[in-house]
């Protein structure tokens, strides 16, 4: 999606970028080597944790607030089990990324592209459904009252580091359109102060990996 209607989707366009990079990092991996499994098991640890973060605030939160606006009910269940099987697919992918983080041979890489396989492509099918269905009407709830005490709720979810880790993580390798998006969505020197003040670990543990 060029144009984001909704801080949605730059998630969305996050969490792609990054099942593009494991696929690709996977693909060139030397095999036996537990430094670079090691960096990747990391790199993971954060992907799974904004995953849960995304989808559980999105269940809890942001779809209760879409339901009094008026969404579709059977919209917002038909998501709620693609949900349960993207909870399966990272499932998968937690258990073969530990086994392939203590032993990282032929027979464990396998098994991890093949896990991250199976989650890009639930996870395509999920994000493609949300984007067509439901991003169309989530686009005209943002300045409703609703809407905005969804935000207030979802930001007190994090403590002050995760929000600069999660404000690193979105920024890194976002295109133009997402990165003018966020400019709207929050103040400049939230996007500029607080990850590099406390996403640091981020940068330094993380975005480094890719390059």
């Amino acid at each position: 999606m060029a144009k984001h209607l909704s801080l949605n989707t730059v998630i969305h366009a996050a969490v792609r970028r990054d099942l593009g990079r494991f696929n690709a990092a996977l693909d060139a991996f030397p095999v036996g080597s537990k430094e670079r499994a090691a960096e990747l098991e990391g790199a993971w640890q954060n992907l799974d944790k904004q995953l849960y973060h995304h989808h559980h605030g999105e269940e809890t939160i942001f779809w209760p607030a879409l339901r009094e606006l008026g969404a579709d009910t059977s919209l917002v269940s038909d998501l709620d089990g693609e949900h349960q099987r993207m909870a399966e697919a990272m499932a998968e992918v937690r258990t073969a990324m530990t086994t392939f983080a203590a032993d990282p041979g032929e027979e464990q890489l396998a098994a991890v592209r093949a896990a991250f396989a199976e989650l890009s492509t639930v996870i395509d099918t999920h994000f493609a459904h949300e984007e067509h269905d439901l991003e169309p009407m989530l686009a005209t709830a943002t300045e409703t009252p609703q809407w905005k005490q969804a935000q207030r709720a979802i930001r007190r979810t994090m403590s002050l580091p995760e929000a600069g880790t999660y404000l690193a993580w979105l920024q890194d390798g976002a295109d133009a359109d997402a990165r003018e998006y966020m400019s709207q969505e929050f103040p400049r020197p939230v996007l500029t102060i607080v990850p590099r003040l406390l996403g640091r670990q981020y940068t330094r543990r993380i975005a480094s990996i890719w390059s």
